[in-house]
């Protein structure tokens, strides 16, 4: 019985809507003119109207947004792909810059091999150690190249130092600022001998100089071929301060290598010609 009343109800709530939207669409369409919205109407337009343009604002946000949005990603890909070919280009710049260099190296050795009256092999260093910096390295030559020990090795700028140690691919350089190294020099103006000898640092010295030898810093000292390592003429390096105690019959010198020892790449070992 109360499912019956609850039922009742409902369908009487239904028509009395139903009769009240039909009142409210006859009091529409009774208007003077037709094209006027009544009453009701301009009550939901004046709630709805500025609902409309709040989605409309938003929506406009929104798609700025989006777009500003999807511009930055867009100069994200665009970045990225022109620090990629700017990485790019550095690489091969510096890449032809290394080879640019290498070869005006190589050209230079070339210079000194038609130079001297010796057969000149180029090697490469591909070894050093690093705690006796200014003693020995590794060249990238050996005895099937026809080097052999005491084989003198030089670069355009100056002596380098001579074969120690050779086996059939690669061999040992002992460089003149080497403690065990000891070359005889001339005094290339003055024509005084002396012998220079390394300390195991950049820097080499000049002993056994005569007092009455007149020298002083700046002097160039050039290899006298005595000794028969070093051909004669070859620059060892520059006289950079000159010592001369009271009363002792020698001087003696600190001399500045004429190679960059410490920066070595390319060499040329000299060979007699047969």
């Amino acid at each position: 019985m109360s499912e019956l009343l609850l039922a009742r109800r409902r369908i009487a709530i239904f028509l009395v809507l139903v009769l009240f939207t039909l009142v409210l669409l006859s009091s529409q369409t009774r208007t003077a003119d037709r094209r006027e919205v009544g009453a009701v109407g301009t009550a939901i337009l004046t709630v709805l109207l500025p609902v409309q343009a709040g989605m409309v604002r938003l929506a406009d946000g929104i798609g700025q947004v989006w777009e500003r949005f999807t511009e930055i990603g867009r100069l994200r890909v665009e970045n990225a792909r022109l620090r990629a070919q700017v990485d790019g280009l550095n690489r091969e710049v510096a890449g032809l810059r290394e080879a640019a260099a290498a070869t005006e190296r190589l050209e230079r050795l070339l210079q000194l091999r038609a130079q001297v009256s010796y057969h000149g092999v180029a090697a490469r260093v591909i070894g050093r150690d690093p705690s006796r910096w200014f003693s020995t390295l590794v060249i990238d030559r050996g005895s099937r190249d026809g080097l052999a020990r005491n084989a003198p090795v030089v670069t355009p700028d100056g002596v380098v130092g001579r074969v120690i140690e050779v086996t059939p691919f690669a061999s040992r350089v002992l460089l003149i600022a080497d403690a065990r190294s000891a070359v005889g020099v001339l005094v290339q103006d003055s024509r005084d001998a002396a012998v220079v000898e390394g300390r195991g640092m950049e820097r080499l010295h000049l002993k056994y100089l005569s007092r009455a030898a007149r020298v002083e810093a700046g002097d160039l000292l050039v290899t006298s071929g005595l000794g028969g390592v070093f051909p004669r003429g070859l620059v060892v390096g520059r006289i950079m301060t000159v010592v001369r105690e009271e009363g002792a019959l020698l001087q003696e010198a600190e001399v500045e290598p004429a190679a960059q020892l410490g920066r070595l790449e390319e060499l040329l070992v000299l060979l007699p010609r047969q």
